[in-house]
């Protein structure tokens, strides 16, 4: 996706640069202190029929935050959200489709977001009914103490980026990682965009192989794994093979929008690292 927004400053929390629906929550779970609390919201209205595919809003975090537990709300009406940092959309932190569950951290680990940070969040809504929708779509948190923190997660993207997907034709294409530090691996979402068919991730752990998943892709179900956690040591590997089919008259490259292509396991590690990106 290109996202290119109006960014503002804000006093509580969260607050958002537009404000439809921000900081509501979810009735089935309320922000109670110690509970789950909303991170970023988006209220929408859609016409019989309607959909908008990249429904957008961006805020800014004034108060430092730790993250054990992350889950959509997802009314009627919500196809996917992503969660993001920054303006970019590049630098993923959560991912949802139409049935996703929430993500719990490892007991001791939690994600740590500082004040000052840009969230982004990308709604893809649509009514499918005769009648208006209307709804408030987002992402909320479950806090942890940073007392309780001894390990901090974050998210990295192992993958190929040199794709160029010929018309009329499949490609499938494969990238290897090799870890240069030491981490464990506890959860993955499978992304790709439109033309994307099929995934498979495999570890190599001390020479031999681990499959986390092998299996078919759809860009309106994107998905979270979550395992036990995976020690991953120096000199192990992560590959991602990708299938895409491309109907189209012209080639299509590696990019943002998704109307080119990715092949990354969006992958939730611990302690976190300093290779957001990830291919030998």
């Amino acid at each position: 996706m290109r996202i290119s927004l109006a960014l503002c400053s804000l006093a509580s929390i969260l607050v958002a640069c537009d404000g439809g629906g921000s900081g509501e929550a979810n009735p089935d779970a309320p922000g109670t202190p110690g509970g789950w609390q909303p991170l970023v919201t988006k209220g929408w209205t859609l016409p019989p029929g309607g959909e908008d595919t990249s429904n957008l809003q961006v805020e800014t975090i004034s108060e430092d935050i730790v993250i054990g537990g992350i889950r959509p709300i997802a009314p009627s009406g919500t196809h996917h959200t992503l969660l993001f940092k920054g303006a970019s959309g590049t630098n993923i932190i959560y991912a949802s489709g139409v049935g996703t569950n929430e993500l719990m951290f490892p007991p001791g680990t939690g994600m740590r977001i500082p004040a000052g940070t840009l969230i982004g969040l990308q709604l893809h809504i649509f009514n499918p009914s005769d009648q208006m929708l209307t709804g408030t779509s987002g992402i909320e948190f479950l806090p942890v103490e940073a007392a309780s923190v001894t390990e901090e997660v974050d998210m990295f993207l192992p993958g190929p980026e040199d794709l160029a997907l010929e018309p009329m034709k499949s490609t499938t294409k494969s990238g290897t990682c090799t870890v240069k530090t030491p981490y464990k691996v506890f959860a993955m979402i499978p992304h790709m965009h439109q033309l994307g068919t099929h995934m498979k991730t495999t570890l190599s752990v001390g020479g031999q192989p681990r499959v986390l998943n092998d299996a078919p892709y759809s860009f309106d179900h994107q998905t979270v794994l979550a395992f036990a956690p995976i020690q991953l040591n120096v000199g192990d590997t992560i590959t991602n093979e990708c299938t895409w089919h491309n109907p189209g008259s012209t080639t299509v490259g590696y990019g943002e929008s998704s109307t080119t292509e990715m092949c990354y396991a969006l992958m939730y590690r611990f302690p976190r690292g300093n290779d957001e990106f990830c291919e030998d």
